[in-house]
């Protein structure tokens, strides 16, 4: 299950993932129907092809399920980026150690956490420590936007289309205020490539004036002077790329105040939760737009300098030599050993 650049590699898709990738209890139950079709589809290809391993990769409330299916049908299950059982629903645990042979984590105290609870666990650090870089130098990056000079705003709001649809009304009253008191400020939004063009056009009708680009997140991260980020794996980028950054997001209230009742961690940015403190100032469901405004704009008025060392500590914690070729070593060798080969020596 996956999307274009998965089958642009030669991967057999099942199943687009776009159509429910859906944070929140009430915007899952909304797609209740394709979630149902998607998951009964992916059951039957494991059924009848009866793959030597299932790989999950995030994605906890679907991808949990087809780990108990397959381990059902006695195939063995690899997760990857595993549920963040850390934050909430630690009976997952227990699920985990039932359902899944081996978890491989990218962050530093997930380890640990899976270790004390049995679980076979490698941490390989987070891809994003080396392959989130920019493509183009500053000045490639202002001439393909046109703007030669000034200050430049990133925002980002999120790569999920319930995500976006609740924060563009916020960022538009947001960019408007910043606009009102410092027009001379440059504003880049990048659209993820999961969005379909015609879904991106009708976004930006709520945002006049921005300047969109579709990719190219990672250069308006690296040179913007500040950015509002839906709090996400691009949260985690801005902090690799050292880009000064507010969180916000908003859920439907329903999930918001379950969430409170299950949830137990004092930060949503990755960032933060790393670090252990508030590095990147969030507004979590009561976005008032005139505070982030002047929060953003504050940002752009001291500069990337006020969070250098911060940042400089988190991208430490998460570099470990290339993540994705020791994760893929991890499925090797675990294929090998359930074949009954010698396991292949893989490069540090």
């Amino acid at each position: 299950m996956g999307s274009d650049r998965l089958a642009a590699l030669g991967v057999e898709i099942v199943r687009d993932y776009r159509d429910i990738s859906v944070t929140g209890l009430s915007e899952v139950l909304s797609h209740m129907l394709q979630i149902r079709r998607a998951f009964d589809d992916v059951k039957a290809y494991i059924r009848t092809d009866r793959p030597d391993l299932v790989v999950l990769v995030d994605f906890p409330g679907f991808n949990m399920r087809i780990a108990r299916f397959a381990r059902s049908l006695g195939i063995p299950v690899i997760y990857f980026i595993p549920p963040q059982v850390w934050a909430w629903k630690k009976d997952r645990l227990k699920k985990i150690k039932k359902y899944v042979n081996e978890v491989i984590c990218i962050l530093p105290f997930e380890r640990e956490l899976y270790f004390r609870e049995g679980i076979v666990s490698t941490y390989v650090g987070h891809p994003f420590a080396h392959t989130v870089k920019p493509t183009l130098s500053r000045e490639e990056f202002l001439k393909s936007i046109n703007q030669p000079s000034g200050p430049l705003l990133t925002i980002m709001p999120g790569s999920r289309r319930n995500e976006i649809t609740r924060h563009i009304p916020v960022l538009s009253e947001i960019v408007t205020k910043i606009r009102h008191e410092r027009p001379d400020i440059a504003i880049v939004m990048p659209v993820a490539e999961s969005i379909h063009e015609a879904e991106f056009a009708s976004f930006l009708e709520g945002i006049p004036g921005i300047i969109p680009i579709k990719g190219g997140a990672y250069d308006a991260l690296a040179y913007c002077d500040a950015a509002i980020i839906a709090s996400g794996s691009a949260t985690l980028e801005a902090a690799l790329l050292k880009a000064p950054t507010v969180i916000i997001y908003r859920i439907s209230w329903l999930s918001y105040y379950i969430a409170r009742m299950i949830v137990s961690v004092r930060f949503i940015g990755l960032p933060n939760i790393i670090a252990g403190k508030e590095v990147f100032p969030e507004y979590v469901q009561h976005l008032k737009p005139g505070t982030i405004a002047n929060t953003a704009l504050s940002m752009i008025d001291k500069g990337r300098r006020d969070f250098a060392g911060e940042l400089g500590s988190i991208i430490d914690k998460l570099k470990v030599n290339d993540s994705y070729g020791l994760a893929a070593g991890v499925v090797i060798s675990f294929l090998e050993k359930e074949q009954g080969n010698e396991p292949i020596p893989q490069t540090p």
